[in-house]
């Protein structure tokens, strides 16, 4: 098991040198400097995180769009933009990271189901 924390620790560096983090972090930085633009862009993703996990009888769909229609002014700015781009990319990346650490791995999920 330590060989296996040692690696962690190895690819939590890897992670930390890649462009997909680096470009993150720089964008993270530019977004956060304008601190108006910063909070309203953080109103908009504490919204869409609350609709997203909500077990409401509304249409997602509908509500998910009017909120971007809300708050589409601040998310065409590049800097949210670009933000949004780096963001998603790193995800991605951690997505086949998570990926690869799983597969073969047999775990129970079933209690998930319903």
């Amino acid at each position: 098991m330590q060989q296996a924390i040692e690696l962690a620790g190895r690819l939590n560096k890897q992670i930390q040198s890649s462009e997909e983090y680096k470009r993150y972090l720089e964008t993270d930085r530019r977004l956060k400097e304008n601190i108006e633009l910063y909070g309203r862009y953080n109103e908009f993703r504490r919204r869409n995180y609350e609709l997203q996990y909500s077990e409401g009888d509304s249409n997602l769909y509908d509500e998910v769009f009017n909120l971007v229609k809300e708050y589409d002014t601040i998310l065409q700015e590049p800097v949210v933009s670009d933000f949004i781009l780096a963001e998603q990319r790193l995800c991605a990346m951690m997505r086949e990271v998570y990926q690869a650490l799983s597969e073969g791995l047999e775990l129970d999920y079933e209690y998930l189901e319903r």
